[in-house]
């Protein structure tokens, strides 16, 4: 049995175990190739093509928080890379290092899941409104964290915590999800709910200095989030190669032009994903932020107002209800966009006064 057959095998009302038991599916198919070191351009040319599978979406989702933020973490640690420049110093280096990267075997061979906590209610998708904190104390790491919304939490093993840091820094503390004191409570989202997600708290929690993983995490979070975003990218072009063999299908008289720009737009932005992937995949010190935004964000648009040219918004909601999940938190809205939109836009204008 492959991916697609075992994803169709699946009973309708199941969906909380699907990422867990697809495991083996997803290892044997490749998709874990990246979060060791693999190809972007096939791992997004993969998530395309999930994105028309049954389950996909919350799958796709589920892969895309592994590989792009969790287990960016955790190959950076494997690596010896615990980005300490700024820090006194380093409590654990070595003890660290090997729990990264067992960590890392185990997430990329698909025996085990890691969930990352950034987002906190009220944080408004920026770092520096995070309240969860730690401190040193009696050569423990001290942690009272609060977050909101943890992707894959409902059954991963632990979990890699964003915290403030008494210097005003933001690092990354490895928390087992035993640990003592350690609040989860699970809940669902309206969408892909194959992507499972936790909410965690806990107050004074202790957990020894090697689980201290990875420092000054506000380096590096507009790049790990792009990233996150160009595999959405992917997804949603395969989601919407779906959306429309459905229409022509069922819908014989879908007026041709608006399913033509539909797919001049889908072919542009899966070009352009394809190409940012290549560009990762040859230059080690890329970034994103060189070339964002590429499209996706108006691309979404576009695509869902000839979408709804061809059916209702209600009867699109209905026939494809995970199409809500690109829609809810729409990255045109994000902090990160509106700063990369006005810096091409700033740019524009001082080439046109050149």
């Amino acid at each position: 049995m492959n991916l697609k057959e075992f994803l169709s095998s699946i009973p309708s009302y199941e969906y909380r175990t699907v990422f867990k038991d697809a495991l083996p599916y997803l290892a044997e198919e490749g998709y874990f190739e990246a979060i060791a070191g693999g190809s972007f351009e096939a791992f997004h040319k993969k998530i395309f093509q999930l994105g028309s599978y049954p389950r996909g979406i919350g799958l796709g989702i589920a892969m895309m928080a592994q590989t792009n933020v969790a287990g960016r973490i955790l190959k950076f640690v494997s690596d010896g890379f615990l980005n300490e420049n700024k820090t006194p110093r380093v409590f654990r280096r070595e003890e660290t290092i090997a729990i990264g990267a067992k960590l890392l075997k185990d997430v990329s061979s698909g025996k085990d899941i890691i969930s990352m906590g950034v987002s906190e209610s009220g944080w408004k998708g920026r770092i520096s409104n995070i309240t969860t904190k730690y401190r040193i104390y009696n050569n423990q790491i001290i942690l009272n964290v609060s977050k909101s919304f943890l992707t894959n939490g409902a059954n991963c093993s632990g979990f890699l915590i964003v915290a403030k840091s008494p210097s005003e820094t933001f690092d990354v503390i490895y928390v087992a999800r035993e640990l003592y004191g350690l609040e989860l409570e699970i809940f669902d989202l309206e969408y892909a709910k194959e992507a499972t997600h936790c909410r965690l708290k806990g107050n004074d929690l202790s957990l020894p200095l090697k689980n201290l993983f990875f420092f000054n995490y506000q380096d590096f979070a507009p790049e790990i989030h792009l990233s996150e975003m160009l595999s959405a990218s992917a997804l949603f072009c395969g989601y919407t190669n779906l959306i429309l063999k459905t229409l022509l299908k069922e819908k014989r008289d879908s007026d041709p032009r608006s399913i033509g720009k539909i797919i001049d737009i889908q072919q542009l932005l899966y070009s352009k994903v394809l190409d940012i992937s290549r560009q990762k995949d040859q230059d080690p010190n890329f970034r994103m932020e060189w070339v964002h935004p590429y499209g996706y964000e108006t691309a979404l648009d576009l695509i869902y107002s000839w979408l709804t040219d061809l059916v209702s918004g209600v009867e699109l909601a209905n026939m494809f209800p995970d199409i809500g999940l690109f829609y809810s938190i729409h990255p045109g809205k994000t902090p990160i966009y509106q700063k990369n939109i006005l810096k091409k836009i700033r740019s524009l204008k001082g080439n046109s006064i050149k």
